[in-house]
C-alpha cells in the first residue's frame, strides 16, 4: 500500500514539472490579395439625343423606326428643301442688294449721283461766271449813260438768282459727298454682314436636309430632355417647325451599367475600381469597365427597417460592332468588382495577432534558429486565408501568445 502512495506521488510530480509545448510556428510569405464584390445592375446607354428638324418644312422619306439599331452616318429621314430654297434665294437677293449699295459707297466721289451733282456745280459756275461778266459790262455801259438802269438791275436780279443756284449745288454735292461716308457706310456695311450671315447659315441648314445618325445607336421614343410625355414618331408627309424633336437616338457605342449597393459594401468602392461584367445575354463574352460613380446619398425607402441602398454607375468599355448589336440597353448583367487588391501581401492566421492594449503585436522570426522579435503590425483586411498585416517580412509567426520565448 504505502508502495503505491509513494508512486502515485511521484507520477503526481512528474506531471506537474512537465515542460511547456513546443511553439508552433507558420511559414508566411507575400501572396496576392484581392476583395471582389458581387453585385447586379441594367445596362443604359451613356447618352440618350434627340435630333430635331433642321428647317422647316415636311418629311420628305422617313429611314428609320423606333427601336431599331443604326449606324453612325446612317441616313435616318430627309427633308422637302422647297421652303428653305425659297428663303435661301431671297436671302441671296439681299447679300447682292448690300453688296452692290457697298460697292458704290465705296466708289461713291465716282458715282452717277456725283457726277451729276459735280455737272450741275460747274455748269451753276459757267452761268455766274457769264452773267457776273456781263453785270461788270454793263456797269461801265451803265456809267457812260448807254444802257438804262432797269436793264443794269434785271442783270444784277438774275446774277443774285444764279449766286443763289450755285449754292445749292455745291450744298446738294456736299450732301451727296456726305451720304458716302460716316453712317451711311457704317450702315450699308452692317447691313452686308446681317445678309451674308443669313444667307450663310441658310445655306448651313439646308446642308442639314438629310438627317444622319451622329453615333451608332438605337431609335428610341422622344421625350423632349427625357422628361415630358412620349411624343409620336413622325411620318412621311408630316409637317414640322424648325427645331421640332423628330427622333430619340440612344447611343449604344458605349455604355454605362447602373446598380446598387449596400451601406455594408458601399464604402468599400469608389471611382477607378475595375469590373468584370458577365450577362445572359453575351455568354462566353465578358466584358471590362471600371467604376464610375459612387453615390453618396442613400435611395428613398418605405420601409425605414430596410439596409440603406447606394446608386452606383459603372462605365462600359468601348464595344465592338458585334457586341454593339448583341448588348442592348435594358440587359442584365452580373458585376465582379475589384474592391482590393495587394500583389505583395502578407497574411497570417488570426491566432497570430494578440492585442496588446491598443496594439495589435505578432510574435516573429525570419527562420528556424534566428531571432524572436515583438512586432507591432496593422491590421488590413481578411478573407478566407487570414487577415493581411503590415509592418511584417515574409518569415515565421507563432499562433497564440504561449509560443512566446
Amino acid at each position: 500500500m504505502l508502495i503505491a502512495l509513494i508512486g502515485a506521488a511521484l507520477i503526481v510530480k512528474k506531471v506537474a514539472i512537465a515542460p511547456p509545448p513546443a511553439p508552433q510556428w507558420v511559414s508566411v510569405q507575400t501572396k496576392p490579395m484581392t476583395l471582389h464584390i458581387g453585385l447586379v445592375g441594367k445596362f443604359e446607354p451613356i447618352q440618350t439625343i434627340v435630333l430635331n428638324a433642321p428647317f422647316e418644312g415636311v418629311i420628305q422619306s422617313l429611314e428609320a423606326e423606333q427601336g431599331q439599331w443604326v449606324q453612325k452616318g446612317q441616313a435616318l429621314l430627309s427633308m422637302d428643301p422647297t421652303l428653305i430654297e425659297l428663303q435661301l434665294r431671297e436671302a441671296l437677293s439681299g447679300q447682292l442688294k448690300a453688296q452692290r449699295t457697298v460697292h458704290e459707297l465705296n466708289n461713291w466721289e465716282n458715282g452717277t449721283q456725283v457726277t451729276r451733282a459735280r455737272r450741275a456745280l460747274r455748269t451753276a459756275d459757267i452761268s455766274l461766271s457769264n452773267l457776273e461778266g456781263r453785270l461788270r459790262e454793263n456797269r461801265h455801259l451803265f456809267e457812260r449813260g448807254i444802257i438804262a438802269r432797269n436793264e443794269l438791275d434785271e442783270l444784277e436780279q438774275q446774277t443774285k438768282l444764279q449766286r443763289l443756284e450755285r449754292s445749292s449745288a455745291q450744298n446738294e454735292l456736299n450732301a451727296l459727298l456726305d451720304e458716302g461716308k460716316g453712317q451711311a457706310r457704317q450702315i450699308a456695311e452692317m447691313e452686308l454682314t446681317n445678309a451674308t450671315v443669313r444667307y450663310e447659315q441658310l445655306q448651313r441648314l439646308i446642308a442639314k436636309q438629310v438627317v444622319v445618325a451622329p453615333f451608332t445607336g438605337v431609335i428610341v421614343p422622344v421625350n423632349a430632355a427625357q422628361g415630358a410625355e412620349v411624343t409620336p414618331l413622325v411620318q412621311t408627309g408630316s409637317r414640322v417647325s424648325q427645331n421640332q424633336a423628330l427622333l430619340g437616338l440612344a447611343n449604344t457605342e458605349t455604355l454605362k451599367i447602373v446598380t446598387t449597393a449596400s451601406e455594408l459594401d458601399i464604402n468599400q468602392l469608389q471611382p477607378g475600381q475595375r469590373v468584370e461584367i458577365l450577362g445572359d445575354g453575351f455568354l462566353g463574352e465578358p466584358l471590362l469597365g471600371h467604376v464610375q460613380a459612387v453615390g453618396n446619398l442613400a435611395l428613398p425607402s418605405d420601409d425605414p427597417g430596410d439596409s440603406a441602398l447606394f446608386p452606383v454607375t459603372l462605365s462600359v468599355a468601348a464595344l465592338t460592332p458585334g457586341q454593339a448589336k448583341r448588348i442592348r440597353p435594358g440587359m442584365s448583367a452580373r458585376l465582379n468588382i475589384t474592391a482590393y487588391h495587394n500583389e505583395q501581401a502578407i497574411i497570417v492566421a488570426p491566432e497570430a495577432i494578440s492585442q496588446e492594449g491598443s496594439e495589435m503585436v505578432v510574435i516573429y522570426r525570419k527562420g528556424e534558429g534566428q531571432p524572436i522579435e515583438r512586432r507591432i503590425v496593422e491590421v488590413g483586411h481578411a478573407n478566407a486565408e487570414g487577415v493581411e498585416v503590415f509592418g511584417l517580412a515574409p518569415g515565421q509567426v507563432s499562433l497564440g501568445s504561449s509560443s512566446r520565448e
